[in-house]
């Protein structure tokens, strides 16, 4: 025998058994689903308890939990009067606890929807939905009223989440939006199909099963997504820390420069297109060792830290400067001739002399040996010929200096004085400390040869 057609089944004026259009009992739905909501919120919170989870993530699992005793309650509504509020309270919950959790947890940006005002759009919708369940409107019953609460708090936390700042480049909120406008979009087609198809055979209490189980549905993958964005964010602490951690193996922390060993990383890269016509600079402060004796130590870090700032702030982009320990700095320029390095050293020259830390006292000098690197050499072998270069120009200078200073001692006053006024013109104003032996600041002693 043909089964009638559905016009027929549901023409006006019909009522059908209030089981026919559904295959499983409301209640036995209910339970089912609060039952898998509490089992994946468990597991969550287990693997929770033994590994640090963000702030953020344990209000997720509360929302679900919440949700969950919502369903059951929902199911045993009839039971007790007290039930049914609390269905509502608790379910009403979910969208914005689930929101504050990413606020929470996405804690570094700001929104244009301030956070006091997910709880008022709570406190509305909850006091209108618990207030019908208790004194129930003529025209609409708890449930079907409690199905449009949830409505607007879904729509409400779809636009909050829309509204945050991390939203534009954070995939998980992203994802998250989709899912609450898809349960808004459940939520509302099952209340047009409540009130215009199945209200004839609907019971009262079944209006709010789209409204609950929509988003129990999205409920049950929370726990998952929360897990996988600590695990994101834990592997990017992770690597925040390694950087970190090799930033300060590789750079000095005083003057903020590659250290040895990176410096011979970065050099060998930054010469690798064309190594023979690249140029090495070696240099160290001259006479650091009276400085830190007469100032003290701090005033010698200043200094040093100083002429790193002047060499970050002097060289060019593809330049490589770095601190090979002590007072011994090296600078690699690529595509720079030795005949050329008298340039840069006259632009670093005047950094540091903008930078003095005590130039009425101890002014500091740079003696500064310089090499063209050779097409088969490498950065150590160029650094020895640079040292070797340094060594030798400064033993040359200081013998100058020990020599002039002999005669002008054995001079008379009168021939001692242009002597000692001449040196100073060479190598910069008089110091009233003695023991420095006129240490200028600015002046670069230096030593080359091109090859």
């Amino acid at each position: 025998m043909a089964s009638p057609p559905l016009q027929t089944v549901l023409r006006p004026g019909k009522r059908l058994p209030r089981i026919s259009w559904m295959l499983l009992h409301s209640a036995t739905l209910l339970i089912a689903a609060s039952a898998s909501l509490a089992i994946s919120s468990a597991a969550a919170a287990t693997i929770g308890v033994r590994q640090r989870l963000r702030r953020g993530v344990w209000w997720w699992i509360a929302a679900n939990i919440a949700l969950a005793a919502a369903l059951v309650l929902h199911s045993l509504g009839d039971q007790h009067a007290l039930f049914g509020p609390l269905a509502v309270l608790l379910a009403l919950q979910w969208p914005i606890v689930t929101l504050t959790g990413m606020r929470r947890f996405f804690s570094r940006g700001d929104s244009v929807v301030p956070p006091w005002a997910d709880w008022l759009a709570l406190g509305l919708a909850s006091v209108i939905a618990v207030g019908t369940s208790i004194a129930p409107f003529g025209w609409a019953s708890p449930a079907q009223v409690l199905a449009v609460a949830m409505l607007a708090v879904t729509l409400y936390a779809s636009l909050a989440v829309a509204r945050l700042e991390d939203f534009a480049t954070t995939p998980v909120l992203k994802s998250l939006l989709v899912c609450l406008v898809c349960i808004a979009v459940l939520q509302a087609a099952w209340l047009g199909v409540a009130f215009l198809v199945l209200a004839p055979s609907l019971g009262a209490p079944d209006f709010a099963l789209g409204a609950l189980l929509a988003p129990a549905a999205m409920a049950l993958l929370m726990p998952q997504l929360s897990l996988v964005m600590n695990h994101e964010r834990n592997v990017a602490q992770l690597r925040a820390s390694h950087r970190k951690l090799r930033h300060m193996v590789e750079v000095d922390p005083l003057t903020k420069l590659p250290n040895r060993r990176h410096f011979h990383e970065l050099a060998a890269k930054a010469i690798e297109p064309a190594p023979d016509l690249a140029t090495i600079l070696v240099f160290d402060v001259d006479r650091l060792k009276n400085i830190n004796e007469v100032l003290g130590h701090s005033v010698g870090d200043e200094a040093l830290r100083q002429i790193g700032m002047a060499l970050r702030e002097t060289l060019r982009r593809r330049d490589v400067a770095g601190r090979l320990g002590g007072d011994e700095f090296a600078v690699v320029l690529p595509r720079t001739k030795v005949a050329d390095v008298a340039a840069v050293i006259a632009r670093i020259n005047t950094r540091i002399d903008d930078r003095q830390v005590a130039p009425r006292i101890a002014r500091v000098c740079l003696n500064v040996g310089a090499t063209q690197i050779l097409a088969n050499e490498t950065i150590a072998d160029a650094l020895r010929r640079a040292e070797i270069i340094l060594e030798t120009t400064r033993d040359k200078q200081r013998e100058a200096e020990a020599l002039a200073a002999r005669m002008a001692d054995s001079m008379p006053a009168e021939q001692a004085i242009p002597a000692l006024e001449a040196m100073a013109a060479r190598r910069g104003p008089i110091s009233a400390a003695a023991p420095l032996n006129l240490i200028p600041v600015g002046e670069v002693l230096a030593g080359s040869t091109a090859n």
